[in-house]
């Protein structure tokens, strides 16, 4: 028989998040954000972002949260991402000199 704890685990809904991306060529999506699985990687709303600006050589940008560079080869919970989260993503900054 299943413990009182283990029926709680089988019985997970994942958890949501909602994303914006924000890059120089304007905000996915345009208006509001996206709901998306907190168990799905971020790469995954980062070539919907690209398809939908239109953005044709993302090679080289990276993504951060709250001026923390994530990994969009991660889910969000692996980013420690919850709630509400706006990613920034755009060319990495040259060190100034």
């Amino acid at each position: 028989m299943e413990t009182e704890s283990e029926l709680k685990q089988g019985d997970k809904h994942p958890k949501t998040v909602q994303v914006s991306v924000y890059t120089t060529s304007g905000a996915f999506p345009r208006k509001g954000s996206e709901s998306v699985k907190s168990d799905d990687q971020v790469e995954k709303i980062l070539k919907q972002a690209q398809h939908a600006l239109h953005l044709t050589d993302v090679s080289g940008w990276e993504a951060t949260v709250d001026g923390k560079v994530i990994d969009p080869n991660t889910t969000y919970e692996q980013n420690h991402l919850t709630g509400t989260v706006v990613i920034h993503w755009g060319p990495r900054e040259g060190g100034g000199g």
